[in-house]
């Protein structure tokens, strides 16, 4: 009777091990973690009522991935592909995607300076043979933390500095803007 107990306890320790070691994983989906949540309580001993009760699943579902854990580990506890047409956008594409806002239109021999939403959807279209509209592209691009915005044109790079600075000169001479002359007063009308 002692080996048995012993040999429950360390299955109990594996399992934990095991648990513990998927639960610290970044890249784990919700759904999956909230499972895991699951079997970890029940190899601590709690029963399934209570499990239920913290999950705000029912004790038919907690059973459930309790049974699916034991017959597959922690793969099982995957939700299954659903149904409908496969993403357009797959991990190459994101990937694509991400270098190519990252890099500077004019480096990749391109005749503008900032990207636009269909500018970038026609260039990944061109470049992946992926064609998405780019509102949507723009909801991937949020997604990543990547910010939308207007740029900002200057005139800066058609000025001659020779130039600029002879005018900084004349309007310091001067005294600022105007020439440091005031204007007439005038009195503010009655009536």
């Amino acid at each position: 009777m002692g080996r048995m107990v012993e040999a429950a306890e360390a299955g109990a320790t594996e399992l934990r091990a095991v648990v513990e070691a998927a639960l610290r994983r970044r890249d784990l989906a919700p759904r999956v973690r909230e499972r895991l949540e699951m079997v970890k309580a029940r190899a601590l001993g709690s029963d399934l009522e209570g499990i239920a009760a913290w999950s705000g699943r029912s004790v038919r579902t907690v059973r459930q991935w309790l049974r699916r854990f034991d017959a597959g580990g922690v793969p099982a506890l995957a939700d299954a592909p659903r149904a409908g047409r496969p993403a357009k956008a797959d991990a190459a594409y994101l990937r694509a995607l991400e270098a190519t806002v990252e890099t500077a239109p004019p480096t990749l021999g391109l005749p503008f300076d900032v990207w636009t939403s269909d500018r970038l959807s026609a260039y990944l279209a061109d470049t992946t043979g992926v064609r998405i509209a780019p509102g949507w592209l723009r909801a991937l691009l949020g997604r990543r933390d990547f910010v939308c915005g207007r740029p900002k044109h200057t005139l800066k790079h058609l000025q001659d500095p020779a130039e600029v600075t002879a005018c900084q000169a004349a309007l310091a001479e001067a005294g600022g803007k105007g020439g440091g002359r005031a204007g007439p007063l005038r009195a503010p009308r009655r009536g």
